[in-house]
C-alpha cells in the first residue's frame, strides 16, 4: 500500500462529512425558505461552515439543489422498485405505503416541494430539474403497472400515464392538506386514506 493511500482515504471520508452535512443543512433551508429565496449563506451558517467550504463542495445553489433532490428521488425509487413485484393493485397500494412513509419521514423533503406550489403531476416548477429523467423514468414504471392492471381487467381502461398523473395530485393533495391542518392522524391512517382514493380511482366499477 503506497503512503498516499491513507491520506487518501481520509479526504474522501472528510469530502463525503462535508457534502452529507451540507445538504441536510441546505435542505432545512430550502423547506424553510424555497429555493427562491435560499441563499448559500445561509445554507453556510446552518451547516456550521465557511462559504468557502461550501463553494468548495458545491458551485453553487443550482448544483447543491440537483444533490438533494437526486439523493432523495433515487431513495424514493429504490423503495418502489422493491414492491414491484405481485398483481397490480397489490403494487401500486405498497408503492403508497412506502413512498408516503418516506416523505413523511423527511418532512423537510416534502416541504420543499409543496412550498413551491409546483404540481407533481407535470414536473413543472421554478426549481431545478434532477439531472436524470427521474419523473419520465418513475411515470413509465408506474404506467407499466397500471397497464398491466388495465389489461388483466382489474383497472378501468385509461391513458395509463394519465392516470399516474392523477396518483401524484391525490399525493399532493393529501400530504399538503396533512401538513397544513397540523392533524394528529398518523402515518397509518394518511397512507390508508391515500391508498382509498387510489383504489377508487383505478379500480374497475363494479358491475350492476
Amino acid at each position: 500500500m503506497s503512503k498516499s493511500a491513507p491520506n487518501n482515504r481520509i479526504r474522501e471520508a472528510r469530502r463525503k462529512m462535508y457534502r452529507q452535512v451540507i445538504t441536510q443543512s441546505a435542505e432545512a433551508v430550502f423547506a424553510k425558505k424555497g429555493f427562491a429565496d435560499a441563499r448559500m449563506g445561509e445554507v453556510a451558517l446552518e451547516a456550521g461552515i465557511s462559504l468557502k467550504t461550501l463553494y468548495a463542495t458545491f458551485p453553487g445553489k443550482v448544483e447543491l439543489f440537483a444533490a438533494i433532490r437526486n439523493q432523495r428521488i433515487d431513495e424514493v425509487m429504490a423503495l418502489s422498485s422493491a414492491v414491484s413485484e405481485g398483481p397490480p393493485l397489490k403494487v401500486m397500494m405498497n408503492r403508497v405505503r412506502v413512498t408516503v412513509e418516506y416523505l413523511l419521514a423527511n418532512p423537510d423533503f416534502l416541504r420543499i416541494h409543496l412550498r413551491e406550489g409546483n404540481a407533481w403531476a407535470v414536473g413543472s416548477g421554478d426549481m431545478p430539474q434532477p439531472t436524470p429523467d427521474y419523473w419520465h423514468a418513475n411515470v413509465s414504471e408506474q404506467a407499466k403497472t397500471i397497464q398491466r392492471g388495465i389489461d388483466e381487467g382489474v383497472f378501468e381502461d385509461g391513458d395509463p400515464e394519465l392516470l399516474v398523473k392523477m396518483v401524484s395530485a391525490v399525493y399532493q393533495v393529501q400530504l399538503a392538506d396533512w401538513l397544513q391542518r397540523e392533524v394528529d392522524d398518523s402515518p397509518d391512517i394518511l397512507v390508508e386514506r391515500i391508498q382509498a382514493f387510489v383504489a377508487r380511482m383505478l379500480l374497475c366499477a363494479p358491475a350492476r
